[in-house]
């Protein structure tokens, strides 16, 4: 009688484990991960009238930790990092500034960061993208 040879065994074992991730598996790293919109900007629960070319603001989060900041109305493009952990969203050229994800679901992101005035008074800020298709 033949015996299964210890290689195929390890492969069926890798598709029986990759077939059984799902979607739901990829974790907040997964969800983050997109292309997103500015759609709206608040200060200290204050809405802020954003002009048409702020609309246009990209936040882009790339896999292997690659970001790309576009500003709408120049239209300059900034490379970064970006990290989660501790439940706050990092990224490179901002920091020390960090995010935390008020809400994120399939097409809507809202971030959420601390900031000291010149004055030494907190400021929040929040942030809400679309996802760009």
């Amino acid at each position: 009688m033949k015996t299964l040879n210890p290689i195929y065994l390890l492969a069926l074992l890798l598709v029986f484990f990759m077939a059984a991730c799902t979607e739901e598996d990829v974790g907040m790293e997964g969800q983050l991960t997109g292309t997103w919109k500015l759609s709206s900007k608040t200060v200290d629960e204050i809405a802020v009238v954003l002009s048409e070319c702020e609309q246009q603001n990209i936040l882009e989060l790339q896999d292997y930790n690659f970001c790309l900041l576009i500003d709408g109305c120049t239209q300059d493009t900034v490379f970064s990092g970006w990290n989660y952990t501790y439940d706050m969203l990092s990224i490179s050229v901002l920091l020390p500034a960090a995010f935390y994800v008020e809400q994120i679901d399939a097409t809507s992101l809202v971030l959420k960061r601390n900031d000291i005035t010149s004055e030494g008074e907190l400021q929040e800020t929040t942030l809400s993208y679309l996802r760009n298709p």
